[in-house]
Protein backbone atom coordinates (compact mmCIF):
# COMPACT_ATOMS: atom_id res chain seq x y z
CA UNK A 1 0.00 0.00 0.00
CA UNK A 2 1.13 3.37 -0.25
CA UNK A 3 1.42 4.34 3.14
CA UNK A 4 4.29 1.86 3.43
CA UNK A 5 6.51 4.14 0.79
CA UNK A 6 7.28 7.66 2.71
CA UNK A 7 9.95 8.38 0.13
CA UNK A 8 8.14 8.62 -2.84
CA UNK A 9 11.59 10.65 -5.16
CA UNK A 10 13.54 7.66 -3.98
CA UNK A 11 11.72 5.02 -5.89
CA UNK A 12 12.88 4.66 -9.76
CA UNK A 13 10.79 6.05 -12.20
CA UNK A 14 9.24 3.33 -14.11
CA UNK A 15 10.69 5.28 -17.41
CA UNK A 16 9.97 2.55 -19.69
CA UNK A 17 5.90 2.78 -19.48
CA UNK A 18 6.40 5.95 -21.38
CA UNK A 19 4.00 4.55 -23.94
CA UNK A 20 1.65 5.39 -26.68
CA UNK A 21 -1.48 3.56 -26.90
CA UNK A 22 -5.05 3.64 -28.41
CA UNK A 23 -7.16 1.89 -25.73
CA UNK A 24 -6.47 0.53 -22.23
CA UNK A 25 -10.50 0.01 -22.25
CA UNK A 26 -11.96 1.56 -19.02
CA UNK A 27 -13.05 -2.32 -18.04
CA UNK A 28 -9.92 -3.26 -17.45
CA UNK A 29 -9.52 -4.96 -13.93
CA UNK A 30 -6.34 -4.52 -11.79
CA UNK A 31 -4.47 -7.34 -10.05
CA UNK A 32 -3.55 -5.84 -6.81
CA UNK A 33 -0.83 -8.57 -5.64
CA UNK A 34 0.68 -8.10 -9.20
CA UNK A 35 1.34 -4.26 -8.84
CA UNK A 36 2.69 -4.83 -5.47
CA UNK A 37 4.91 -7.35 -7.04
CA UNK A 38 5.89 -5.57 -9.77
CA UNK A 39 6.89 -2.21 -7.45
CA UNK A 40 8.81 -4.88 -5.09
CA UNK A 41 11.09 -6.00 -8.25
CA UNK A 42 10.93 -2.47 -10.07
CA UNK A 43 12.71 -1.31 -6.54
CA UNK A 44 15.11 -4.12 -6.11
CA UNK A 45 16.47 -4.00 -9.77
CA UNK A 46 16.64 -0.12 -9.94
CA UNK A 47 18.52 0.67 -12.84
CA UNK A 48 19.02 -2.96 -13.77
CA UNK A 49 15.16 -2.20 -15.17
CA UNK A 50 16.30 0.14 -17.79
CA UNK A 51 18.33 -2.40 -19.71
CA UNK A 52 15.50 -5.29 -19.50
CA UNK A 53 13.82 -2.83 -20.99
CA UNK A 54 16.01 -1.96 -23.79
CA UNK A 55 16.84 -5.77 -24.64
CA UNK A 56 12.98 -6.62 -24.19
CA UNK A 57 11.17 -4.00 -25.77
CA UNK A 58 13.36 -3.73 -29.22
CA UNK A 59 13.51 -7.25 -29.51
CA UNK A 60 9.43 -7.73 -28.73
CA UNK A 61 8.53 -4.52 -30.53
CA UNK A 62 9.97 -5.84 -33.91
CA UNK A 63 8.09 -9.37 -33.35
CA UNK A 64 5.33 -7.60 -33.14
CA UNK A 65 5.64 -5.28 -35.84
CA UNK A 66 5.93 -8.19 -38.12
CA UNK A 67 2.60 -9.64 -35.95
CA UNK A 68 0.65 -6.49 -37.63
CA UNK A 69 1.58 -7.17 -40.92
CA UNK A 70 0.68 -10.59 -41.44
CA UNK A 71 -2.75 -9.51 -39.52
CA UNK A 72 -3.22 -6.51 -42.34
CA UNK A 73 -2.67 -9.10 -44.84
CA UNK A 74 -4.18 -11.94 -43.31
CA UNK A 75 -7.27 -10.01 -42.70
CA UNK A 76 -7.58 -7.78 -46.07
CA UNK A 77 -7.04 -11.65 -48.20
CA UNK A 78 -10.47 -12.56 -46.02
CA UNK A 79 -12.29 -9.46 -46.61
CA UNK A 80 -11.41 -9.37 -50.24
CA UNK A 81 -12.56 -12.61 -50.97
CA UNK A 82 -16.30 -11.72 -48.89
CA UNK A 83 -15.74 -8.01 -51.46
CA UNK A 84 -15.33 -10.10 -54.17
CA UNK A 85 -18.59 -12.54 -53.44
CA UNK A 86 -16.19 -15.67 -53.15
CA UNK A 87 -17.44 -16.35 -49.32
CA UNK A 88 -20.43 -15.56 -47.54
CA UNK A 89 -20.75 -13.41 -44.86
CA UNK A 90 -21.21 -16.01 -42.04
CA UNK A 91 -17.98 -17.66 -43.28
CA UNK A 92 -16.02 -14.41 -43.52
CA UNK A 93 -17.01 -13.83 -40.08
CA UNK A 94 -16.09 -16.87 -38.71
CA UNK A 95 -12.99 -16.67 -40.38
CA UNK A 96 -12.21 -13.42 -39.25
CA UNK A 97 -13.22 -13.59 -35.55
CA UNK A 98 -10.17 -16.36 -35.50
CA UNK A 99 -7.59 -14.65 -37.06
CA UNK A 100 -8.49 -11.74 -34.66
CA UNK A 101 -8.09 -13.89 -31.68
CA UNK A 102 -4.67 -15.46 -32.21
CA UNK A 103 -3.67 -12.22 -32.91
CA UNK A 104 -4.87 -9.81 -29.64
CA UNK A 105 -3.31 -12.65 -27.67
CA UNK A 106 -0.25 -12.64 -29.33
CA UNK A 107 0.25 -8.91 -29.04
CA UNK A 108 -0.82 -8.90 -25.79
CA UNK A 109 1.93 -11.27 -25.00
CA UNK A 110 4.21 -9.27 -26.94
CA UNK A 111 3.13 -5.87 -25.19
CA UNK A 112 4.05 -8.10 -21.37
CA UNK A 113 7.27 -9.25 -22.09
CA UNK A 114 8.43 -5.76 -23.91
CA UNK A 115 8.17 -4.42 -19.94
CA UNK A 116 11.02 -6.40 -19.33
CA UNK A 117 9.44 -8.03 -16.61
CA UNK A 118 7.39 -10.88 -17.47
CA UNK A 119 9.84 -13.06 -15.81
CA UNK A 120 8.89 -11.53 -12.39
CA UNK A 121 5.07 -10.62 -13.39
CA UNK A 122 2.86 -12.97 -14.27
CA UNK A 123 -0.30 -12.69 -16.25
CA UNK A 124 -3.37 -12.58 -14.30
CA UNK A 125 -7.10 -14.33 -14.95
CA UNK A 126 -7.86 -9.81 -14.78
CA UNK A 127 -5.49 -9.15 -17.47
CA UNK A 128 -7.17 -12.09 -19.91
CA UNK A 129 -10.47 -11.15 -18.94
CA UNK A 130 -9.53 -7.60 -20.27
CA UNK A 131 -8.55 -9.08 -23.47
CA UNK A 132 -12.11 -10.75 -24.12
CA UNK A 133 -13.88 -7.54 -23.42
CA UNK A 134 -11.52 -6.10 -26.24
CA UNK A 135 -12.48 -8.76 -28.17
CA UNK A 136 -16.26 -8.52 -27.85
CA UNK A 137 -16.27 -4.93 -28.05
CA UNK A 138 -13.84 -5.23 -31.83
CA UNK A 139 -16.37 -7.96 -32.88
CA UNK A 140 -19.47 -5.83 -32.54
CA UNK A 141 -17.77 -3.46 -34.87
CA UNK A 142 -16.58 -6.15 -37.42
CA UNK A 143 -19.93 -7.44 -37.75
CA UNK A 144 -20.94 -4.27 -38.85
CA UNK A 145 -18.18 -3.83 -40.91
CA UNK A 146 -19.29 -6.68 -42.81
CA UNK A 147 -23.33 -5.55 -42.85
CA UNK A 148 -21.95 -2.42 -44.25
CA UNK A 149 -20.23 -4.24 -47.15
CA UNK A 150 -23.04 -6.82 -47.80
CA UNK A 151 -25.37 -3.28 -48.32
CA UNK A 152 -22.42 -1.79 -50.15
CA UNK A 153 -22.50 1.04 -47.92
CA UNK A 154 -19.20 2.60 -48.17
CA UNK A 155 -18.38 5.41 -46.33
CA UNK A 156 -14.86 5.29 -46.68
CA UNK A 157 -12.67 2.85 -49.26
CA UNK A 158 -12.69 -0.98 -47.53
CA UNK A 159 -9.57 -0.70 -47.38
CA UNK A 160 -8.56 2.32 -45.65
CA UNK A 161 -11.58 1.25 -42.93
CA UNK A 162 -9.78 -2.29 -42.69
CA UNK A 163 -6.82 -0.58 -42.06
CA UNK A 164 -8.09 1.08 -38.84
CA UNK A 165 -8.75 -2.17 -37.36
CA UNK A 166 -5.54 -3.10 -37.79
CA UNK A 167 -3.81 0.21 -36.11
CA UNK A 168 -6.46 -1.06 -32.96
CA UNK A 169 -3.77 -3.37 -33.00
CA UNK A 170 -1.70 -1.23 -31.16
CA UNK A 171 -3.70 -0.74 -28.03
CA UNK A 172 -3.43 -4.59 -27.27
CA UNK A 173 0.53 -4.86 -27.10
CA UNK A 174 0.44 -1.49 -24.60
CA UNK A 175 -1.97 -2.83 -22.43
CA UNK A 176 0.08 -5.30 -22.46
CA UNK A 177 2.81 -3.33 -21.70
CA UNK A 178 1.58 -1.24 -19.18
CA UNK A 179 -0.51 -4.49 -17.19
CA UNK A 180 2.44 -4.60 -14.79
CA UNK A 181 2.07 -0.96 -13.61
CA UNK A 182 1.79 -0.85 -9.30
CA UNK A 183 -1.25 0.36 -7.58
CA UNK A 184 1.24 2.98 -5.82
CA UNK A 185 2.19 4.58 -9.08
CA UNK A 186 0.77 8.07 -11.04
CA UNK A 187 0.12 7.77 -14.76
CA UNK A 188 0.11 11.17 -16.67
CA UNK A 189 -1.40 11.96 -19.52
CA UNK A 190 1.66 13.95 -21.66
CA UNK A 191 0.81 15.73 -24.49
CA UNK A 192 2.71 16.73 -27.74
CA UNK A 193 4.36 20.19 -27.93
CA UNK A 194 5.23 19.83 -31.50
CA UNK A 195 1.54 18.04 -32.46
CA UNK A 196 -2.05 19.76 -32.59
CA UNK A 197 -3.56 19.24 -29.37
CA UNK A 198 -7.39 19.07 -29.07
CA UNK A 199 -9.19 20.41 -26.07
CA UNK A 200 -9.74 16.50 -24.91
CA UNK A 201 -6.33 16.27 -24.46
CA UNK A 202 -5.58 19.29 -22.95
CA UNK A 203 -8.13 18.61 -20.44
CA UNK A 204 -6.89 14.95 -19.60
CA UNK A 205 -3.51 16.60 -19.21
CA UNK A 206 -4.53 19.51 -16.99
CA UNK A 207 -6.59 16.99 -14.61
CA UNK A 208 -3.57 14.36 -14.21
CA UNK A 209 -2.27 12.71 -12.79
CA UNK A 210 -4.34 9.40 -12.32
CA UNK A 211 -3.91 6.00 -11.06
CA UNK A 212 -3.85 2.62 -12.75
CA UNK A 213 -7.55 2.42 -11.17
CA UNK A 214 -9.18 6.12 -12.22
CA UNK A 215 -7.51 6.22 -15.76
CA UNK A 216 -10.41 7.25 -18.09
CA UNK A 217 -8.76 6.95 -21.43
CA UNK A 218 -4.86 6.18 -23.27
CA UNK A 219 -4.20 8.13 -26.55
CA UNK A 220 -6.23 7.22 -29.58
CA UNK A 221 -9.02 5.85 -27.51
CA UNK A 222 -11.00 7.31 -29.40
CA UNK A 223 -12.40 9.05 -25.94
CA UNK A 224 -11.31 12.74 -27.14
CA UNK A 225 -12.00 14.85 -30.57
CA UNK A 226 -8.80 14.13 -32.15
CA UNK A 227 -9.57 10.54 -32.17
CA UNK A 228 -6.43 8.00 -33.81
CA UNK A 229 -4.86 11.24 -34.74
CA UNK A 230 -3.86 11.39 -30.77
CA UNK A 231 -0.21 11.83 -30.22
CA UNK A 232 -0.42 12.19 -26.44
CA UNK A 233 1.60 9.41 -24.52
CA UNK A 234 1.20 8.22 -20.87
CA UNK A 235 3.79 8.51 -18.09
CA UNK A 236 4.26 6.09 -14.92
CA UNK A 237 6.08 7.04 -12.14
CA UNK A 238 6.03 7.28 -8.47
CA UNK A 239 3.83 9.99 -6.85
CA UNK A 240 5.67 13.16 -5.67
CA UNK A 241 3.81 12.84 -2.19
CA UNK A 242 1.10 11.36 -0.22
CA UNK A 243 -1.14 14.09 -1.40
CA UNK A 244 -0.73 14.33 -5.22
CA UNK A 245 -1.53 10.20 -4.90
CA UNK A 246 -4.30 10.39 -2.63
CA UNK A 247 -6.06 13.23 -5.29
CA UNK A 248 -4.88 10.99 -8.12
CA UNK A 249 -7.11 8.23 -6.43
CA UNK A 250 -9.89 10.00 -5.91
CA UNK A 251 -10.59 10.79 -9.71
CA UNK A 252 -13.74 10.11 -10.60
CA UNK A 253 -13.77 8.24 -14.02
CA UNK A 254 -17.47 8.69 -14.83
CA UNK A 255 -17.49 12.21 -14.39
CA UNK A 256 -14.26 12.98 -16.57
CA UNK A 257 -15.55 10.80 -19.33
CA UNK A 258 -19.01 12.77 -19.13
CA UNK A 259 -16.74 15.94 -20.00
CA UNK A 260 -14.72 13.90 -22.67
CA UNK A 261 -18.08 13.37 -24.34
CA UNK A 262 -19.16 17.19 -24.30
CA UNK A 263 -15.71 18.24 -25.76
CA UNK A 264 -16.38 15.98 -28.49
CA UNK A 265 -19.92 16.77 -28.65
CA UNK A 266 -19.29 20.57 -28.99
CA UNK A 267 -20.94 21.91 -25.27
CA UNK A 268 -17.81 22.53 -23.72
Amino acid sequence: MIEHHQHFNDQPIFDFLLVEAKAIGWKLKWNKDKKAKALGMIIKLGDYTKKLKRNASKRERAKFLKLKQEFETKGWTILKKFIDGKIKKDEAEKQLRKLFRETYRQAFLMGWRSSGLSDWVELSDEDWQWLESALKEEFTYLSQFLDDIQKGYQKMPYRRRWQMYVDTLEHVFWVGKISVIPEAFVIDWVVDSKAERCKGCLFLKLNSPYTVFTLPTVPKAGATPCLSNCRCKLRARPPRSQLEYTAAKNKKKRSILKVLQDIKKGLR
